[in-house]
């Protein structure tokens, strides 16, 4: 008895030197405030769930939520959507611009808010046809269905040049492979939307087209040199590089500008070539970071921290609020601990506040025409099918 009583004892100094020195370190204090403000307006923020989202609620109320991305989830019915995104307009704060709404409503097989809206041509049954007058009407009445619902920004063009027959990606969703075509037609989709009152995002930055991967899945790489990348993929996007309200940034690593990165996460991609190269002026927006590719290897919270210091300003987190906050909270802590960082979010939030701030019904809006007429052309004319990627001459 006295032997058990003495090794419990023992035992029980072990356990208590073993603890000795494990104190729980406190957590770190949360970001200040108004950090925390700056890095949400920074945020491109989508849900799963129908109707307002509490978090997203909370965020635009206090004036830290810069856009929200929606898709048929939300809303299943046209009045639906249109009570959703008034209600969103409601909760933003007095004197300040109007909260970016935007969707993914490319046409074809890309069309988030399809049903209940109406499905419009695919840009590749565009590019076929090749009527740039087409273009523009079919852009006018995807923009008018859009403004309609209170929705106003279309993640699209898809302005990729399509230059691998292999390619899995984005065959269906292009204009072509051919980049004048692909220039002309993305011009025209682009003017045709922002003249209707919905800001326009080309994509995929500095293009998806020669590609084979899914970057949902796997991180593709393109081996293009600049000099390349000049003559093909940056050619759509330099033509609508001054008039574009914003350009969404691949998750692809071009090897010819950063052989580590992903353009997302890269400098040399997200500023030096699409500032200095491309020239483009609108705000760059990231693809989704939830995409398995950042997830998995920098994480959400980490990829927008490197996203925002690569040159982004939008930081998209399509489906879930608990990691936006996440990515809003490790945004914020650098900027507390990084003047320059701080001062990169600083110039970000501004650019998102200039984007909101161009929202605005036109004072002349395009003329609507018979939607099921316009449709029903486009099917009449674009019934063949098309190569649409090139071989290119690197």
């Amino acid at each position: 008895m006295h032997r058990r009583t003495a090794l419990t004892a023992l035992t029980l100094g072990l356990h208590s030197v073993a603890g000795f020195g494990q104190r729980r370190v406190p957590a770190p204090p949360p970001p200040p405030a108004d950090l925390l403000a700056l890095a949400g307006q920074c945020l491109l923020v989508g849900w799963r769930s129908r109707g307002v989202n509490p978090w997203v609620a909370n965020r635009i109320r206090e004036g830290a939520l810069g856009a929200v991305i929606l898709t048929a989830a939300n809303a299943p019915t046209v009045e639906g959507l249109r009570a959703l995104t008034a209600s969103l307009n409601a909760l933003v704060p007095a004197g300040s611009p109007p909260l970016v709404i935007a969707t993914d409503q490319e046409g074809g097989s890309v069309s988030h808010l399809s049903p209940p809206l109406a499905r419009f041509p695919s840009l590749t049954t565009l590019g076929a046809i090749d009527d740039v007058d087409l273009t523009t009407r079919v852009a006018t009445a995807l923009a008018q269905s859009l403004l309609d619902a209170g929705v106003t920004m279309n993640l699209a063009p898809v302005l990729d040049v399509c230059t691998d027959p292999h390619n899995g990606v984005v065959p269906g969703r292009v204009f072509g492979g051919d980049p004048a075509k692909v220039a002309r037609h993305g011009e025209a989709f682009v003017g045709a939307l922002q003249a209707a009152g919905v800001l326009a995002c080309a994509k995929h930055f500095p293009g998806h087209g020669g590609t084979r991967e899914d970057s949902h899945q796997v991180l593709p790489r393109v081996s293009a040199t600049v000099e390349s990348l000049r003559r093909i993929e940056l050619v759509p996007f330099v033509s609508v590089a001054s008039s574009v309200a914003a350009v969404m940034i691949a998750h692809v690593v071009y090897e010819g500008v950063d052989r580590e990165l992903p353009a997302t996460l890269s400098a040399r991609c997200s500023t030096e070539l699409l500032r200095d190269v491309a020239g483009m002026r609108g705000v760059a927006v990231t693809d989704d970071l939830e995409m398995l590719p950042i997830r998995s290897t920098w994480g959400i919270a980490g990829g927008a921290v490197r996203a925002m210091a690569a040159g982004n300003d939008l930081i998209t987190v399509s489906h879930s609020p608990t990691q936006a906050e996440l990515a809003r909270q490790a945004m914020a802590r650098r900027a507390a601990e990084d003047e320059l960082f701080r001062a990169r979010l600083t110039r970000a939030a501004e650019s998102v506040r200039a984007l909101r701030a161009r929202i605005a019904v036109p004072e002349s809006p395009p003329p609507a025409e018979d939607l099921a007429a316009l449709l029903a052309e486009v099917r009449a004319r674009g019934g063949r099918r098309t190569r649409v990627y090139r071989d290119p001459t690197r």
